[in-house]
């Protein structure tokens, strides 16, 4: 209503197959479906405005008595395409002269990743509070990337640094950019975090004309705006959870976006710069790192903000294992997913900062109540089929298991994170594909053997405060895993708080 007595929503007619795409009434707010709630409700009372364009394109808002948009829909005639509104001009993927970030962040350490973009042989320098601490000749070899490790530095204190790059005919200069290091072991600080995942997926890349407003009245337009947004939390660090580019997925200049595969036309989404390709060769893959970095407000939050990079299947190709072979549509018959994991691996370790063939599965402590594990579940899996056989299939393998478990029982912090880039209660892939550790069914297979196993080492050294976060699966959602609930037959574990985001920029389904 718009000054009455607020009730439903009301039931179905589903003779007419009619269902809620959208619904906000007292029993979606927790209240009586009939509870005839006041017009002081009034989130739940509404008015509607609809405007047709020039065009034709009829938009329908469904607004509340505040003025907030509570729901809003574009419908387009039959064959019609939004309008476009960006340049015809083909944006550059950078504009910068030299790309730094910072990363692996320890108590007493960091890791410098940086790239001189003018693609010339040169000598780099690092300057560390206006001092050069380091320097490195980048060429060819690796794309005009270094990644400096810096030691001996002060506990949970703040840092600037500046990279430059000087060749035989100019010396171009970085922005300055910043870091905390973490705090000791034993220091009872406040720290604060932010994690994201899928970036670029779906053939949704860099679109100068996608604006939306923050909450804060601040106006953000153009590019991956979810770095402005994270931005504003001032994280003292971040971490990038995988399927942080998408080699598989071309970013054409235009995508029409529809309600599912063949639904009806939404509108259509620019891209600009755009990146149409699949990534096969190593400097495709770099390609990827390029044209995410090259969007201002990444680099930005990177200036500011410290990573911790995992990967996932994206930075290869879709739901991949080990000795996969691949063809069509994608890649020519016969294609060895090992050569694309080979290539990825190595723009994955140029483009970020990390040490060069150093092992991915790693943890960080961060104060008295924080530890970070960071678990690798591409690497060593066994292939996806197997995840559906009653036997064992490896997510993580006999090794980086262990690892884990000692990990948790050692570790002395109040709250122990698994940074999970697969989750752990989450169905993904379909019948033959299951990428992550379930299925759908209540019977313990495959990878979810090594995950029972890993329950109950947990289980059976109290190992108290550990938690999942994760994305991959392109929604948002809390899970909670409880032997109360439990269909497998197996009880003996403690129940487990899973936290699931993403994704900061592709398809969301």
């Amino acid at each position: 209503p718009i000054h009455a007595g607020s009730f439903g929503p009301n039931f179905m007619d589903t003779s007419f197959g009619a269902q809620y795409e959208f619904e906000l009434g007292p029993l979606t707010q927790g209240y009586e479906r009939w509870a005839n709630l006041s017009p002081e409700f009034h989130e739940l009372q509404s008015f509607g405005h609809a405007s047709v364009t020039e065009e034709g394109v009829l938009n329908i808002k469904l607004v509340g008595i505040d003025g907030t948009v509570r729901f809003e829909k574009t419908l387009v005639p039959a064959s019609m395409e939004l309008p476009v509104t960006t340049s015809d001009v083909e944006l550059p993927v950078t504009t910068s002269d030299v790309f730094a970030q910072s990363g692996e962040v320890s108590d007493s350490s960091i890791n410098i990743m940086a790239r001189c973009n003018s693609e010339l042989p040169s000598t780099m320098n690092l300057k560390l509070d206006g001092s050069t601490v380091d320097f490195a000749t980048v060429g060819e070899d690796t794309d005009f990337t270094h990644t400096f490790v810096v030691e001996n530095l002060a506990s949970n204190t703040m840092y600037k640094y500046q990279v430059e790059c000087a060749g035989d005919s100019a010396t171009m200069t970085g922005v300055e950019a910043s870091f905390k290091t973490a705090p000791g072991p034993d220091d009872a600080t406040a720290v604060s975090f932010v994690w994201c995942a899928d970036l670029a997926g779906q053939g949704y890349g860099r679109n100068p004309d996608f604006e939306i407003m923050h909450t804060d009245g601040t106006a953000m337009k153009g590019g991956y705006v979810v770095f402005e947004t994270m931005a504003k939390l001032s994280p003292d660090f971040a971490l990038f959870q995988g399927d942080m580019i998408y080699a598989d997925n071309s970013i054409a200049p235009f995508k029409n976006v529809t309600n599912g595969r063949g639904g009806e036309l939404l509108g259509t989404w620019v891209n600009n710069p755009s990146k149409d390709f699949i990534a096969v060769t190593l400097d495709e893959f770099r390609d990827n790192w390029k044209y995410n970095f090259g969007d201002e407000k990444m680099q930005k939050f990177l200036s500011e903000t410290p990573v911790f990079v995992q990967w996932d299947d994206h930075e290869v190709t879709n739901n991949w294992w080990p000795t996969e072979v691949l063809g069509e549509p994608l890649y020519e018959e016969g294609t060895n997913a090992d050569d694309l994991y080979a290539a990825s691996l190595q723009a994955l370790y140029e483009f970020n900062p990390l040490e060069a063939d150093t092992i991915l599965y790693r943890s960080q402590r961060f104060g008295k109540h924080l530890e970070i594990f960071f678990p690798d579940y591409r690497s060593y899996r066994d292939p996806n089929p197997e995840n559906d056989e009653p036997d064992l299939a490896d997510m993580m393998g006999e090794e980086q298991l262990e690892w884990l478990k000692q990990g948790l029982k050692d570790s002395t912090a109040t709250w122990k994170i698994i940074s999970s880039h697969d989750p752990l209660g989450v169905v993904t892939g379909g019948a033959g594909d299951r990428d992550s550790f379930g299925q759908e069914s209540p019977d313990i297979l495959g990878r979810e053997l090594e995950l029972k196993d890993l329950f109950s080492y947990i289980h059976e050294n109290d190992i108290m405060g550990v938690v999942s976060l994760t994305s991959d699966v392109h929604f948002t959602a809390h899970v909670n895993m409880d032997p109360a609930r439990a269909e497998g037959g197996f009880l003996e574990f403690k129940p487990l708080d899973e936290f699931v985001i993403g994704p900061i920029h592709a398809g969301s389904f």
